[in-house]
This record gives structure tokens, sequence and C-alpha cells, in this order.
């Protein structure tokens, strides 16, 4: 049974962002729209308690004074950031709307530098994918310059992977509904249910929204909340998207 000003939720929305340098940034598209919505959702049922915006910086913030905007910047502050949550509420609701960099930069180089440093070697045997990536941390221009020079030639960026965010949801908070989101562009009905369900089921969500770009835009989206038997709800705007969020969160809960 909920009762009154119980439930904990997080929304995560936006776009995340991964440094350069102090100044440049490879940044994830995401307004951060729906996410507020479905935070100013939340924040009018009368079942929820604290309510959790994680957010970029630029994001499109809850217009709500009862959310908590917590702004985070690159994937390494969203891990932060909803682990110190998790760690401080027992949270019942998780909507991962955020748009999560797959990739964070490792090391920056020049072609000249990268060059020189394997040619250096070219006596030396063994592997050259490792000898790439070593040429690449150990001509590393970022060493204690706060902003790369715009002069230094054909700049080349070597990028590594990420830490999953969604699927540390399932660990951190166990009993949590938890909403992935699942955004494909010029795709079959059929690839995309298929992409989100397996979604679904790697990262232990109970629901997956569904969407492709090519049915968004101002005035419309499509969006299709998948749950793991494949049943499928289907929403038509923004915020019918965000009530139907909230409410499926709210009927979850209350059937456990």
């Amino acid at each position: 049974m909920i009762t009154e000003r119980s439930m904990n939720i997080i929304v995560t929305a936006g776009g995340t962002s991964e440094p350069i340098d102090n100044v440049r940034r490879i940044a994830n598209t995401g307004t951060g729209r729906l996410g507020s919505l479905v935070a100013d959702e939340l924040a009018e049922a009368d079942w929820t308690d604290h309510i959790f915006y994680v957010c970029a910086k630029d994001s499109i913030r809850p217009v709500s004074k009862r959310v908590t905007c917590v702004e985070i910047q690159s994937v390494a502050d969203l891990q932060e950031a909803v682990t110190e949550l998790t760690k401080k509420y027992v949270i019942h609701g998780v909507v991962h709307s955020m748009a999560v960099s797959d990739y964070k930069v490792r090391s920056v180089s020049t072609i000249d530098s990268l060059s020189e440093y394997l040619e250096n070697r070219s006596a030396e045997t063994g592997d050259l994918q490792k000898k790439i990536v070593q040429g690449m941390d150990e001509t590393d221009l970022r060493e204690g310059v706060g902003k790369l020079s715009s002069q230094m030639g054909a700049p080349l960026l070597l990028l590594e992977p990420t830490p999953k965010i969604l699927p540390m949801f399932r660990e951190m908070a166990p009993q949590a509904v938890i909403i992935g989101f699942k955004l494909l562009s010029q795709v079959s009905v059929e690839e995309l249910f298929d992409t989100a369900h397996r979604l679904l089921v790697k990262n232990r969500c109970d629901f997956v929204l569904a969407n492709d770009m090519t049915e968004i835009d101002e005035n419309h989206h499509r969006g299709y909340l998948i749950d793991p038997e494949r049943k499928i709800q289907t929403f038509d705007t923004k915020q019918e998207i965000a009530k139907g969020i909230v409410q499926t969160i709210y009927s979850e809960v209350e059937h456990r």
C-alpha cells in the first residue's frame, strides 16, 4: 500500500559531456525536456516524497519547487551523484532518460607526434595497436595544460568506454521500479521493440521507453513503453509519455 508522500524517485535528464581540455568537451545531445515533464508530473502526485532531478548544466529544469535538481557534467559525475542518492535515501523509482556518453577522452595527441613516436620504435616488435595506444598516452598533450593550442595541427583523440550507469541502478536500488530509455533512428518498429526489450533484459529494467528520432518533433513524440512480457503502451506526445510513466511507476509499486 502506497501512503501519502512516501516514495523517492530519481529522474536523470539532458546529456552528459566529457572534457577534451578545460575548455572543450564532447557532448551528447539531450535537452532534458521530457525528463523535466516527468519530474513535474511526479511533483503533482500526492504519493511522492523526494524527487531528484539529475541533469546536465544546460538541461531544461522542472518548474515545480518540490523537485531537487542535482547538476552534473560527466559520466563520472553522474555515477557519483546517483550513488550518493541511493546511499542516503531508499529509492522507489528511477527514470533514466539521460543521454549518457558512451566514451570519454583518454588522451589527445597529433598526427605528427604519434608518427614520430612510432617511427622511433619501428624496429621494435609487438602488437601495433598496443604501440599506438601507448604512443597516444605518452604523447598526450593535456599534461599540465589547461587549454590545448588551436595551432597544434591535426589533433588525434583516443577514446575509451565509460561505465554503464543503467545496470548499476538495480544494484544500488534493488527494490526500485526502473525505467530505461532507448532512442534509435530510422529503424523498423520490430527492430526498435527488439532492441528495447534486449536492453530491458540485460539491465534488469522493469520497463523501457523506446522511441525513434523520426517520430519526434516539436509537437509530437511517439513513445512505446515496453515491459518484460513485451506488452506495449503507446504515447503520442511528451506530456502523454510523462503521465504514462508516472502512472506506471505508481501501479507497479502498488502491486508489489
